[in-house]
């Protein structure tokens, strides 16, 4: 399949663009809150199965197969030429559940394993992140250029740890060891709002292990449109493949 032209990804990104803030909108006006699931360290709510429905009606417009965290979808797309969407319906369940800030709805359209366009849309504090390869970063339609630390002993680490994290000894000793390069370390709740705010300069470095590919699609696109440097990897657990290690920054020298 060729190469889609800069019109056609500007086009298909106002498309995410509107699909994730009706998305948004709509979970802003939800009131109440229906556990379907509160296992281990996981939360997974009726919200997050009626959100990526919504979603994937208003994706279907596209003719595009879609990969949703609810709902799954055809995993040999990563390895096909295909463009298709990646959903995030709710991204920060716990954070919804509990009513704190730092939850969105992240859809961002992939070629194979290739990142394309990605909108990520805040509904709590009503800020759309949107870019692209090629397309300007923005963050409700202005254009924004990060303005990054330039020493890692002042730049801001964005991290998380995901439901399945690895809590052994060695483990977070060797991320505490790691971590003391850093100015800050921040942990928001959302895979897709930590990435959003290493593109826009908010902070220098997104590391995580154990995401999955829906909590970072949308937020490689905006790596892209920023000029950040980004590195994905398989986490191995083979019954999760789509279970990643992301590592996205300002700079090459400030990933580990």
């Amino acid at each position: 399949m060729k190469e889609i032209t800069k019109s056609e990804a500007a086009r298909l990104l106002e498309f995410a663009v509107d699909t994730a803030k009706k998305a948004g909108m709509r979970l802003r006006g939800v009131r109440t809150r229906s556990v379907n699931s509160d296992a281990g360290n996981d939360v997974k709510l009726q919200e997050d199965i009626d959100s990526e429905k919504f979603i994937r009606e208003k994706l279907a417009a596209s003719n595009l197969p879609v990969i949703g965290e609810e709902n799954g979808g055809d995993i040999s797309l990563l390895d096909s030429d295909k463009l298709y969407w990646v959903v995030d319906p709710i991204d920060g369940t716990f954070n919804f559940l509990r009513g704190m800030p730092n939850v969105c709805v992240s859809i961002g359209l992939m070629r194979g394993r290739k990142p394309v366009v990605g909108a990520i849309y805040d509904f709590t504090r009503d800020e759309m992140f949107s870019g692209g390869a090629g397309l300007p970063l923005c963050i409700n339609s202005r254009t924004v250029k990060p303005n990054w630390a330039s020493d890692i002993s002042q730049a801001v680490m964005m991290t998380g740890f995901p439901s399945i994290t690895d809590y052994s000894t060695e483990a977070l000793q060797e991320f505490i060891r790691a971590v003391q390069k850093f100015k800050k370390v921040r942990m928001c709740g959302s895979a897709a709002l930590a990435m959003a705010y290493v593109a826009c300069g908010r902070a220098d470095l997104y590391r995580e292990i154990r995401v999955n590919l829906w909590d970072i699609a949308a937020g490689l696109s905006l790596m892209e449109s920023a000029g950040a440097v980004w590195e994905v990897h398989s986490a191995n657990i083979l019954e999760k493949p789509l279970c990643l290690i992301i590592k996205a920054a300002a700079k090459k020298e400030f990933i580990f």
